[in-house]
């Protein structure tokens, strides 16, 4: 109910053609970077923050089949009883991501028996795919031991977090649950999201701006400094969780402003750039990321 009341407040408040004034921004005084310390670094983001990512969108995680072995495969070809096309979909996953780009290459394929029916999920009769059913009935005193599944009243053959099928053929942001460096991406192939990842999908064109602000601040130096000092999880190496719970509560800064036009054409250039031009467009977005939050 909170997120509905915020996303309803954002909107409102004229997301799609701001009038200046309305944002955080307008109201505070930029700092110098040679002065800014921890505290002061926290205190301008904060201050500068229009709203958060859990105020608009909620950051969901990927499927979830608890039967990988079956469900997920780098060569069907080498399988006796390949399943129907129509029901294995690209995957993406951990690493196949980085900061920018996914590597659709590398990707397997998921059997993902799932549709989206009168906007519920739904599930495909496998009597009507033979080969699928070939297939899953040779693993089906596996798939049948997930009791959790069959007590649920489910069938035998689903996966245990589908997810909504209809939002993965939307366009999203996509990142990796742990990884050593922000690896946030946009995804437009509609591809399914592997459950070591999180994902947001965007509805209509404002959110899918949106998104891409999202992903050229969550991708910066400056977020990835305040994700440190506010949720201080790293792991093993240095490797950091990118949990839905801390991405809900990344800073967003006013919207439709001449900078976060600028950072959107960006990360725009940046997903479809090549590594020669990448390195300079990255650091031009990391002065308009500082400027955002009037860190310069």
């Amino acid at each position: 109910m909170g997120r509905m009341k915020n996303r309803w407040k954002y909107l409102m408040l004229g997301c799609l053609a701001w009038g200046g004034g309305l944002g955080l921004s307008a109201q505070t005084q930029a700092v110098p970077t040679d002065s800014i310390s921890i505290i002061s670094l926290m205190e301008q983001v904060e201050k500068n923050t229009y709203c958060r990512v859990g105020d608009i969108f909620k950051v969901r995680v990927g499927i979830k089949s608890c039967a990988d072995n079956v469900f997920l495969n780098r060569n069907w070809v080498t399988e006796q009883n390949i399943p129907e096309e129509s029901l294995l979909r690209n995957l993406i996953s951990q690493e196949n991501i980085r900061s920018w780009h996914i590597d659709h290459n590398t990707c397997m394929k998921v059997l993902y028996p799932h549709f989206e029916l009168e906007g519920k999920k739904a599930v495909y009769d496998i009597e009507l795919y033979p080969k699928a059913k070939a297939y899953l009935e040779k693993h089906k005193q596996q798939l049948q031991s997930r009791k959790y599944l069959i007590d649920a009243g489910r069938k035998w053959y689903e996966m245990w977090v589908p997810q909504n099928p209809a939002y993965f053929d939307l366009p999203k942001l996509v990142f990796p649950d742990i990884s050593l460096t922000p690896r946030f991406t946009f995804d437009s192939s509609k591809s399914i999201v592997n459950g070591n990842c999180y994902w947001i999908p965007a509805k209509n064109k404002e959110e899918e701006y949106l998104l891409l602000l999202i992903e050229g601040i969550s991708n910066s130096k400056t977020i990835t400094k305040y994700h440190d000092l506010k949720f201080n999880n790293k792991l093993y190496s240095g490797r950091r969780r990118y949990l839905a719970q801390y991405i809900e509560k990344y800073p967003i800064p006013q919207p439709h402003t001449e900078i976060t036009d600028k950072i959107v054409d960006l990360v725009r250039n940046l997903n479809s750039c090549s590594n020669s031009t990448e390195i300079q467009m990255t650091d031009t977005l990391e002065i308009l990321v500082k400027q955002a939050f009037n860190l310069l």
